[in-house]
């Protein structure tokens, strides 16, 4: 059933005679190892216990889901049923315009209308208070009181002062107040505000269109305001505009005036300096006046640039081409003298080449050359045609020589006329600059006024073409947003919606019962499992014995047996043997039997964290479970602070004192006064035969030959029992109960409480912890076995005592199965009645 291979007994080897100390001198990883196994334990996440811890307290979730149900019925009976209207507003990217505007004030405007900004602006402008308020008057709202809106009634104070009257005429002109912005009445106000809880907009992700939701208990009312809404901030974008627009075009016309007037200043006055200095338009600085006032009458017209100015131009420009002419000349001339008698090189310049003498010459040449190859096709050499020809040529070749030689002379001229010119030219120039530096002073304030007149004049176009603009798109009746989708009549509910109310109560109550069952199991610290004993501890579980006090009918043997003994349900592996505590004892007696070498495993002892955790109900039913064995078995009383097995027992001669029952004890054996084999009482053969009706009348089962159990109760108080076990005197009663029994058992005092059981340690070959499932503390166990750990002691397993039943089977206990053989003749109370048909079928079974 468990895997002990992998722990075994803390105890000398070569130490195997009772009596002898065992060797506690263990190695320091015993500590090390148990801590790290804590540490694992903390670490890992226990989904089964969660999960079981989840089954057990299923009530407490149930109650919360049927709460949650409760609650969402309770909503669903006192929430008013609520209609919802529905009407799709869409945003442009820009605002419609007829006309075609550039200016950066529109397209600022639709940069934002383009931006998710604006979405966002539109959206909280819908439940703008002052908007819902023009709603509340639109629609009349406001006339009944407001019952209609609000679906009560509403009442107004009548001794306050009648609010002003602002209602809107047939017309459609709104009463203002002297800002110039509407004003509401107070019970407007209160409805606007009232309606902003019934407004929900929201725009759509990834579009630009944005979804207006109205919910009112009337579904007519529902579909009217939101078309109300969602048409009155249209209404009022349009208003805004146009409101807009009339300020700017006032301001607009009165700008337009002042620009007039100061236009009308500055060409009075460029042309009164104009006729005060005629010569300042003979300089470049009268251009800008001249090309503005054409359309005026402010000026005449004239060439673009001044006449001083043009001059001035064209002189610098011919004295450049003159310099430019003279220096080719110059280098052409150069190159000449380079190369006088080169005629080829002296072809090659550009003023020679370009020479009629020389370009006659040249073609002449070509021309006879041309004709001596069409004769030398036809003719030899000696032929008179071809000698005639030879000698044109050659008198022609001297002709070109001639003429290329004659062509530096010519060059020399040309260059002193472009010295003359250029000497001619600078003079002019200087006389000219003359004229217009004494013009320059005359053409500053020209300058200046004909700006002045400029800018007045462009600004002022500026105005007059707003002006034009403005007025044309005042009246427009457009806005960026529409309506795309009107609401239609609510045909059902919106809120409160029955399956989901009621979905989200049973979520909720679950949620809450969840959060409290894993909250009260996170908060409880004790010990549940076998495998979170393991998992935490490091040590086996050698057996998990359930409750007891649920072990089905007891037989009428059974209860005069008890009413014999005087024992309650303590010994239930004599008096049910067929249950499960009964069995968990048989496992904890094969379980210990496995850990080592019978002389290693004849002393064991029971103890516990803190007090009231089973270990005398354990100690006494291995016993019995090793005395129906066959083993001579001698149960030791070792919890001096508080013996029991005397009660457990109900020895004959017990007192029913607070001092034992009167009989030597261990007291008496530790102090030598009694002798063990005298102290130690014998427990009669039928309390350890198993009781059952067949079994004792038909006497088919007894325990094994030479098995049978005495008890050493604790005896007479004693004042000091911690310093009695401290010295030699518990060491010889183990030696000398080891040579008269098989096997010493001993129940010892809680390992928290006193000091009792690490005195007795060094002594005993077994050592298990009693640990009581579902209250004893984690940290309880883990000091104990850290004490026994520091001790040189390591646990041989735990005993986890009084499992809970109520989860089933797998609940805490998930490699046994309760009852198996119950009603098939193992320890049952049908042995002996089936027929040998029967016996063969267990047999095949098993």
């Amino acid at each position: 059933m468990y895997d002990c291979s992998r722990y075994s007994a803390v105890i000398d080897p070569a130490q195997s005679s009772i009596g002898t100390p065992v060797s506690t001198n263990l190695e320091k990883p015993v500590l090390s190892d148990l801590t790290g196994h804590y540490a694992e334990g903390q670490q890992k996440f226990d989904f089964r216990r969660f999960w079981h811890s989840l089954v057990e307290r299923i009530w407490i979730v149930a109650i919360c889901v049927l709460a949650g149900l409760f609650f969402a019925l309770g909503y669903l009976a006192r929430t008013p049923k609520l209609y919802q209207g529905h009407t799709v507003l869409e945003v442009e990217f820009q605002e419609p315009s007829f006309l075609p505007t550039d200016d950066s004030t529109t397209h600022m405007r639709s940069m934002f209308l383009a931006s998710q900004e604006a979405l966002r602006t539109i959206e909280q402008n819908l439940t703008n208070q002052t908007l819902l308020s023009r709603v509340v008057r639109s629609e009349g709202l406001a006339t009944d009181g407001g019952r209609a809106l609000l679906g009560q009634t509403v009442v107004v104070d009548k001794k306050s002062s009648p609010p002003q009257r602002t209602e809107t005429s047939q017309s459609g002109v709104k009463t203002q107040n002297p800002s110039g912005g509407t004003t509401f009445t107070p019970l407007e106000e209160g409805l606007g505000r009232a309606m902003a809880g019934m407004v929900r907009p929201a725009v759509r992700r990834g579009t630009r269109l944005i979804d207006l939701y109205v919910t009112h208990p009337d579904p007519v009312m529902a579909q009217r305001l939101a078309e109300a809404v969602g048409r009155e901030y249209i209404r009022n974008s349009i208003e805004r505009r146009a409101s807009l627009s009339e300020e700017a075009l006032r301001y607009l016309l009165d700008e337009e005036e002042r620009l007039k007037t100061n236009l009308q200043k500055s060409e009075a006055g460029v042309a009164d300096y104009k006729a005060k200095n005629p010569d300042a338009l003979q300089l470049g600085g009268g251009t800008a006046a001249t090309g503005s006032q054409q359309g005026s009458g402010a000026g005449g017209g004239g060439p673009r640039g001044g006449l001083v100015e043009d001059k001035l131009q064209d002189l610098n420009n011919k004295l450049t081409a003159s310099k430019a002419e003279r220096i080719r000349l110059e280098g052409e001339l150069e190159q000449i003298q380079q190369n006088r008698d080169n005629i080829d090189a002296l072809l090659e310049i550009p003023s020679i080449a370009a020479a009629p003498m020389v370009i006659e010459a040249r073609r002449t040449v070509r021309q006879i050359e041309a004709s001596i190859t069409t004769y030398a096709l036809r003719y030899k050499d000696k032929h008179p045609k071809m000698i005639a020809a030879k000698a044109s040529l050659a008198d022609a070749k001297d002709k070109l020589r001639e003429a290329v030689l004659a062509q530096p002379a010519i060059l020399r001229n040309a260059i002193e006329q472009a010295k003359a010119t250029e000497t001619s030219l600078n003079r002019a120039l200087q006389d000219q600059q003359g004229v217009a530096v004494a013009l320059n002073r005359t053409a500053i304030g020209w300058q200046e006024l004909a700006r002045q007149a400029e800018t007045d004049r462009a600004l002022y176009e500026s105005v007059l073409r707003q002006i034009k603009e403005t007025s044309l798109s005042k009246d427009v009746k457009a806005n960026a947003v529409s309506v795309i989708e009107h609401s239609p009549l609510p045909q059902s509910p919106a809120s409160p919606r029955p399956t989901r109310t009621i979905f989200l109560g049973l979520l909720g109550g679950l949620a809450v019962g969840l959060a409290f069952v894993f909250g009260a199991d996170a908060l409880d610290r004790s010990i549940k499992t076998v495998d979170q004993a393991e998992n935490t501890l490091g040590l086996p579980v050698f057996a998990a014995v359930p409750e007891t006090t649920d072990q089905g009918p007891v037989s009428r043997l059974k209860r005069k047996s008890r009413r014999a003994f005087g024992s309650s349900n303590y010994r239930v592996v004599v008096e049910t043997p067929e249950s499960p505590a009964a069995e968990a004892f048989r496992n904890l007696r094969a379980a210990l039997a496995l850990l080592g070498p019978e002389a290693e495993r004849k002393v064991s002892l029971f103890t516990s964290a803190v007090p009231n955790e089973g270990k005398s109900f354990t100690s006494a039913n291995y016993s019995l479970a090793l005395a129906q064995q066959g083993y001579r078995v001698l149960l030791i009383d070792g919890d001096l602070r508080r013996p029991t097995m005397h009660k457990i027992f109900r020895f004959p001669s017990a007192k029913n004192n607070s001092d034992g029952d009167g009989e030597p004890g261990v007291i008496d054996c530790l102090l030598g006064e009694a002798e063990v084999a005298s102290a130690a009482r014998q427990i009669p053969a039928g309390e350890i035969h198993i009781i059952d009706e067949n079994l004792a009348v038909t006497r088919n089962i007894h325990t094994a030959t030479g098995g049978h159990l005495s008890v050493l109760a604790g005896g007479r108080r004693s004042p000091n029992p911690a310093e009695i076990l401290a010295g030699p005197f518990f060491g010889r009663l183990i030696a000398e109960a080891g040579t008269l029994f098989d096997r010493v058992v001993i129940d010892s005092a809680p390992i928290l409480a006193v000091s009792d059981t690490l005195l007795m340690t060094p002594h005993v070959q077994t050592l298990c912890i009693v640990v009581r499932a579902a209250k004893t503390p984690l940290q309880a166990v883990r000091r104990a076995t850290s004490l026994l750990a520091k001790s040189g002691i390591r646990p041989a397993g735990l005993v986890l005592n009084r499992l809970r039943r109520s989860g089933g089977v797998g609940y805490y206990y998930h490699y046994s199965s309760h009852g198996y053989g119950k009603e098939e003749g193992a320890y049952s109370r049908t042995y002996g009645r089936g027929s040998g048909s029967d016996h063969e079928g267990n047999g095949a079974e098993i």
